[in-house]
């Protein structure tokens, strides 16, 4: 049925005349030369990912909130960050209750710190230090 619903889209659109601008031709074969800069791909950093960058300080804009599913499905609340090499996301609630009420593209410094285990349930609550840049 969607694919019905895609082959009417694309009847509709066909004749459609689209305008866009072409890079030059200086430009387009430049293009086998560039080298790889900044990943936009979203990635989410588990806690693997922060144990290894123990103490050492992580400087991002951060950018919002998202919602993705976790690995059982439900929806779960995660804070977006740019840094100068990557985009990510990051569940970690400690972390999500520093940055929430932050205004979106306020620079952080984030340094993990380590892990404590839960007096009053299951598990750790990861620690980590949020230093608002200026």
């Amino acid at each position: 049925m969607a694919k019905k619903n895609q082959n009417t889209e694309v009847e509709k659109a066909a004749g459609t005349e689209v305008a866009f601008f072409i890079p030059d031709t200086e430009s387009l074969g430049q293009l086998n030369e560039m080298k790889p800069e900044f990943s936009l791909t979203l990635k989410y950093k588990t806690a693997d990912e922060w144990a290894k960058l123990q103490d050492t300080p992580v400087r991002a804009y951060y950018m919002g909130m998202k919602e993705i599913p976790n690995e059982d499905g439900e929806m779960v609340n995660c804070a977006l960050f740019v840094s100068t090499a990557e985009c990510f996301l990051s569940g970690q609630m400690t972390l999500i209750e520093a940055v929430k009420n932050l205004p979106i593209q306020t620079p952080v410094e984030i340094i993990y710190r380590d892990k404590k285990n839960n007096k009053s349930s299951k598990g750790a609550t990861m620690i980590f230090d949020v230093t608002k840049l200026a």
